[in-house]
């Protein structure tokens, strides 16, 4: 059999590119439509400002001239690893080979682009679409987390990817109770003079908003695996697209007197719960460090919680399997291991 693969070109090619999603999922099954709604969102630089600073090139891989992969790879000029490129957006029928010459493919534009390692699955960056899944297979796929066949596992792990580090997701039920001990230290938190917190646009006009994310994240985050400094226009998108779909009510932000210190974001899952629950991701929860030991990661969680549906599912996610900071704070929430794992992949390009 004939196998190439070939750069993405044209409108044609990149429809193709996107048609690999029915393939892989099904024609016009929920998990095909929102692989191919997201890959578009992604890859357009009018819905996705993080391509203004990110060199990319999408790749295709052909059988006998029929579409049966596809894989992206960028660079970010942001990257604090100057040497280190992206891979993403794979999907692929389960044939080692074919994994091969897409992986093959990528590796050798990345080192063109003078990079010494490949890391992913990261659609654009690690800031976005990241990790392969590889545990808890059972939950519908949800916007900007990753969802894959289990056999993409093997296939990666037969091409010279090793694992790099794992991404974990815990889930809980809003009627169960907090924990006593959130509840102290929250309580605890109010003691501080000035510590409120708001819904993120009570009296915060939108460009106000947008400068206290950018603050807030960009100093909270960035000693966190992974993390790449957002633009003001990269926050402005992320912050439209939570307040189109979340409850004005779970985007929430503590204040001390004046200061934006802290966030909590909690949105809904794209396709609910298993059972008709309705579910929710807590998308973000952020503090600058020096304010961190006084309690406000608690007051937002406990604010998060007293403003959810009482029967619905949270999941929070991705949690960097190192992040032992968070995940004791998670783990009295819920003991139980992670509800699903991801896994990122390095490659030597050297």
């Amino acid at each position: 059999m004939s196998l190439k693969v070939i750069r993405v070109q044209n409108m044609a090619q990149f429809s193709s590119f996107l048609g690999l999603a029915e393939l892989i999922y099904g024609r016009n099954s929920r998990t095909a439509l929102a692989n191919r709604r997201e890959t578009v969102f992604l890859f357009d630089p009018r819905t996705n400002p993080t391509l203004h600073h990110v060199r990319l090139a999408l790749f295709l891989a052909l059988q006998n001239e029929r579409p049966v992969g596809r894989i992206a790879c960028a660079v970010d000029e942001y990257c604090r690893e100057e040497t280190t490129g992206f891979f993403g957006a794979f999907e692929a029928v389960p044939d080692e080979q074919i994994a091969l010459a897409l992986l093959e493919a990528a590796g050798r534009w990345l080192q063109g682009e003078k990079c010494r390692r490949m890391v992913g699955p990261a659609t654009v960056n690690t800031n976005q679409r990241v990790g392969l899944l590889i545990e808890g297979f059972s939950a519908p796929p949800a916007f900007a987390l990753p969802y894959n066949p289990p056999y993409y596992q093997e296939l990666f792990e037969n091409c010279r990817c090793k694992k790099l580090t794992d991404l974990l997701a815990f889930q809980w039920l809003a009627g169960e109770p907090l924990p006593e001990e959130i509840k102290r230290v929250a309580r605890r938190a109010r003691r501080y003079a000035g510590t409120k917190v708001y819904p993120l646009n009570a009296g915060l006009p939108l460009n106000r908003q947008v400068e206290a994310i950018h603050y807030i994240l960009n100093h909270s985050m960035e000693r966190n695996w992974g993390y790449i400094s957002l633009t003001r226009q990269e926050v402005l998108s992320m912050l439209r697209y939570y307040q189109r779909v979340a409850d004005p009510r779970l985007l929430l932000l503590a204040r001390v007197g004046q200061h934006p210190v802290g966030i909590c974001f909690c949105i809904p899952h794209t396709e609910g719960a298993a059972g008709g629950k309705s579910a929710f991701r807590l998308a973000l929860l952020a503090v600058l460090p020096e304010f961190r030991q006084r309690g406000i990661e608690a007051l937002l969680l406990e604010a998060c919680h007293a403003g959810l549906p009482p029967h619905s599912l949270i999941e929070m996610s991705q949690i960097h399997e190192d992040n032992s900071v968070v995940l004791k704070m998670v783990r009295r929430v819920n003991p139980d291991p992670p509800a699903k794992r991801y896994r990122v992949y390095e490659v030597d390009l050297s």
